[in-house]
């Protein structure tokens, strides 16, 4: 934890599972409330942030002033990307999740905040032009905040997991650079044969790409709307085929090991056992801890950046991967996603925990979308998933028999 610098009581907005409040916490932050709905997230806040307040509704506005704690000077949303992301609907603020930062900024509107964080996925600054991104920063100048924005990859920070989410930090005091814009180091972009290194992909996939990862998963996912698990799959350098067990998954994302694994839910969001299969949703769709505690810390310190201005954007003109707004003029500045390069361990070591065999059913599916696919693979990979396959053909012929054996019995 931080020993000197300043400290900010948080509002968590969307508070998820509670990741990104979990990593400012370890730079010296400290959570004062929490507003979710989702009942198995709204467990897990109860249970691993005891004494702070969960709200259940962000579209209860004068609810939420009445909790809000008067010494709160941070807000933070990681709103839902479902409506953004490339993997979603990509409805923008015409979807029903995504749009709920509206109501993010109603509240700011009625309680200004000094300071405030926002998350998402960087196809925000690109779907429909630009548009919804360009509402947002034109919202928060219209109340007086500057703002700066910048992708981040987790991988910078020794997580074997490719992860790229924008945040954008806006204040009404001194200058936001010094929150995002400390550091910009070179992306490891090493490749590995196949019996290097294990390799993450997306099983899911295989006509039109398959998130390919080299000695890393790609990012991990939320998962079906009907709960349906969505690990993504990894090559093994022996040639095995698994899927990570949950809580590997909970660590690739910066939480301890059985952060989400709870017995029951909270009494006033239902009760009842707790669905154990939504623990994927809850991790996937979490704020990656590591990247929230270098956040903490930087805006603990907030030293000021050693950067020329950037260069001034044109009315219209797409948003970079990084900028800023002055005051007056909104200015693009050339940061790459890799704040510091943090030793990774390789996937294959940083798991803990036994994976499960990608199933036949799986496999098949897959490898019948790879052999009619035009894409390019690694050398050697479409001969592994093949190899994986005959040897789940072979266990399932193998296991039939005594099954056939132990019923007629």
């Amino acid at each position: 934890m931080s020993k000197v610098g300043v400290f900010h009581d948080v509002t968590g907005l969307f508070g998820g599972i509670g990741g990104l409040e979990l990593g400012l916490g370890r730079a010296g932050h400290r959570a004062t409330m929490f507003c979710e709905c989702d009942a198995e997230a709204v467990s897990v806040l109860r249970s691993r942030f005891a004494d702070v307040p969960v709200a259940l509704d962000v579209r209860e506005t004068d609810a939420l002033l009445e909790t809000i704690s008067p010494t709160s000077d941070l807000l933070t949303a990681g709103f839902p990307c479902t409506d953004f992301s490339q993997a979603g609907t990509t409805k923008g603020f015409d979807g029903g999740r995504s749009s709920l930062i509206i109501d993010t900024l109603r509240l700011l509107e009625r309680r200004r905040f000094e300071n405030v964080l926002l998350e998402n996925v960087p196809n925000w600054r690109q779907l429909h032009k630009g548009a919804y991104m360009r509402w947002v920063v034109e919202a928060l100048e219209a109340m007086g905040y500057r703002w700066a924005y910048r992708t981040i990859d987790a991988r910078a920070f020794g997580l074997p997991q490719r992860r790229l989410r924008l945040f954008l930090f806006a204040t009404l005091t001194g200058d936001p650079r010094e929150a995002l814009f400390h550091g910009n180091e070179a992306p490891d972009d090493r490749a590995f044969a196949l019996h290097e290194a294990a390799h993450g992909f997306y099983w899911t996939e295989g006509k039109t790409g398959i998130g390919w990862g080299e000695s890393c998963v790609p990012t991990l996912k939320g998962g079906s709307a009907l709960s349906i698990p969505s690990p993504p799959a990894i090559l093994m350098g022996d040639g095995q085929v698994i899927t990570p067990e949950i809580r590997d998954c909970e660590r690739l994302q910066g939480f301890p090991a059985g952060w989400t694994d709870l017995p029951e839910r909270n009494a006033d969001v239902g009760g009842g056992p707790f669905k154990q299969r939504r623990r994927w949703l809850l991790a996937g769709n979490a704020v990656n801890v590591e990247v929230a505690h270098w956040l903490g810390e930087r805006l603990s310190a907030r030293v000021a950046v050693d950067l020329d201005a950037g260069t001034e954007l044109n009315a219209g003109a797409a948003w970079p991967a990084a900028a800023w707004f002055d005051g007056s003029k909104r200015r693009s500045v050339p940061l790459g996603t890799w704040p510091v390069a943090r030793t990774s361990r390789p996937l294959a070591d940083f798991l803990r925990f036994p994976g499960a065999p990608l199933s036949l059913r799986a496999t098949n599916g897959f490898y019948k979308r790879i052999m009619a696919s035009s894409l390019r693979f690694k050398p050697g990979f479409v001969h592994a998933i093949g190899a994986h396959l005959s040897r789940m053909e072979r266990n399932a012929s193998d296991v039939a028999p005594r099954e056939l054996l132990s019923d007629a019995a």
